[in-house]
């Protein structure tokens, strides 16, 4: 009797929002495990990486990091993390994890509604800044032979539908749908 798949999803709220629903569409084929907090920036999923993969080493590994570091924050220094830092801490954390899965797929960012206003004086995105992140992460995945599933391009076809009221986390019906995207996604490398 083989031992299914391990499936490691990493990412922000918008990972946490999906997940359950990616578990319950692999059921059987893959066992889907993630971290229970909010992999927020970066440098945060790089710094909890070791504490999160204690549980065993996965087969696959679903992730992303973006929203986090390309949204302007208030509360912190630098307001938004800088695009090299990003990458910087990308290629580090992507190092880490072919070490210890055999697949490793890059995500790309989702949208914030274009409706959404940018404040000063909170959270705030702009789609242009997230693209890009977006490009240039899209650019060091694929330099490095790692396979990208455009979940940015999921959301974007129908931002209305797919966001919630805060026009940045995902809405029931966005959790589906991308839910079912990451799985038809992560299917192509499950044996």
């Amino acid at each position: 009797m083989s031992t299914q798949p391990t499936l490691l999803l990493l990412g922000d709220s918008i990972r946490l929002s999906y997940e359950g629903h990616v578990s319950q569409l692999l059921e059987g084929r893959a066992r889907v495990v993630g971290p229970p907090e909010n992999c927020q920036y970066s440098l945060y999923t790089l710094s909890s990486l070791n504490r999160w993969l204690s549980t065993g080493r996965p087969d696959i590994v679903y992730w992303n990091n973006g929203l986090h570091d390309c949204g302007h924050n208030p509360d912190r220094s630098p307001v938004q993390i800088p695009l090299e830092m990003y990458l910087a801490n990308l290629e580090i954390i992507l190092r880490k994890l072919r070490v210890l899965a055999s697949t490793v797929i890059w995500a790309t960012t989702t949208p914030v509604h274009p409706d959404r206003p940018f404040r000063v004086s909170q959270w705030s995105w702009r789609n242009e800044e997230i693209e890009h992140y977006n490009q240039a992460s899209r650019d060091l995945m694929e330099g490095k032979g790692i396979p990208v599933h455009d979940l940015h391009q999921v959301v974007w076809q129908d931002t209305d539908g797919l966001l919630c009221d805060d026009q940045l986390h995902l809405s029931s019906e966005g959790q589906m749908v991308c839910a079912q995207s990451v799985v038809d996604c992560v299917s192509r490398f499950l044996s």
